[in-house]
């Protein structure tokens, strides 16, 4: 082989070399390097927060007139939620120091009943949907109870119970439902609406008036002559733990009463029983 022939064969080893070293065996044209030039292509995109700024910053400078309306809606807004806001606090404000009066006069001795209805009356006029309304009526169910006005009495109750919830305010749900139930009692309404009343008392949380439960019951069934359910519901309210020594002596008077002969029963008849505590 002559010079020229082996300088011509070197550098074609040279420019083959070059070439394996500049593109690596297994990499083909779309591969790593297209991937490096499409990501510098997606780099040099424009960020698309940056965009939309500037398109809002570009029609606020060409709609300058909705720009100012919709600032001014939202702060008028504002001051009307904040100005409603205000009122109804003042107004329950008002209907506290308005309840708080009445119950002075409910509470006063003698009690001046006829004012203090009066009173409570113009509350619910003035405030009647607010939150001391749901007292007011309270307050004047017991006065309509104390005048022998039971419809009244009840229909009050009624409306306290619509404005209460068992979440929120357990107790006073369960005093109501007994309030509801000492009405329809003294209405003549014991079977089925008293004794249904007195039962949803037992369901609630309120312990404590479980005894006056089990009497209202045993009552309704003395009042419609079933003297023997009367006395189950009396022994099953001996067997509740949570009964009181007073109620529990209460009962066994009951007991007593309804084992005398039938003669002796209707001669002591109203001695036992009790009216609303």
């Amino acid at each position: 082989m002559s010079f020229d022939d082996k300088r011509s064969y070197v550098s074609s080893l040279i420019k083959h070399a070059i070439c394996v070293c500049k593109v690596p065996e297994g990499y083909e044209k779309g591969g790593v390097v297209a991937e490096q030039r499409l990501s510098r292509k997606e780099i040099r995109q424009p960020d698309s927060f940056v965009s939309l700024s500037v398109h809002i910053i570009e029609w606020m400078k060409e709609h300058p007139g909705s720009l100012i309306y919709g600032i001014v809606g939202v702060v008028v807004a504002t001051a009307l939620v904040t100005g409603w806001w205000a009122w109804q606090k003042h107004r329950e404000r008002r209907a506290e120091i308005g309840l708080y009066e009445a119950t002075k006069l409910v509470n006063a001795r003698p009690a001046n009943r006829s004012n203090a209805m009066e009173h409570l009356q113009k509350l619910i006029s003035d405030y009647g949907n607010t939150a001391a309304a749901a007292l007011v009526h309270w307050h004047l169910g017991h006065l309509y109870f104390e005048g022998e006005d039971y419809t009244a009495a009840l229909t009050a109750y009624r409306k306290v119970q619509q404005q209460f919830s068992k979440a929120s305010q357990p107790l006073m749900v369960a005093l109501v439902t007994l309030d509801v139930a000492y009405a329809q009692e003294a209405g003549g309404a014991c079977d089925p609406e008293a004794i249904t009343s007195f039962e949803a008392v037992l369901q609630l949380p309120a312990h404590w008036l479980r005894g006056e439960a089990y009497l209202g019951i045993g009552r309704c069934h003395e009042n419609t002559g079933a003297s023997h359910k009367a006395v189950a519901v009396y022994e099953r309210a001996l067997s509740d733990g949570a009964i009181n020594e007073s109620t529990r002596q209460m009962i066994y008077e009951h007991i007593t009463f309804l084992q005398l002969p039938a003669k002796e029963q209707g001669q002591g008849r109203e001695a036992v029983t009790p009216n609303k505590p």
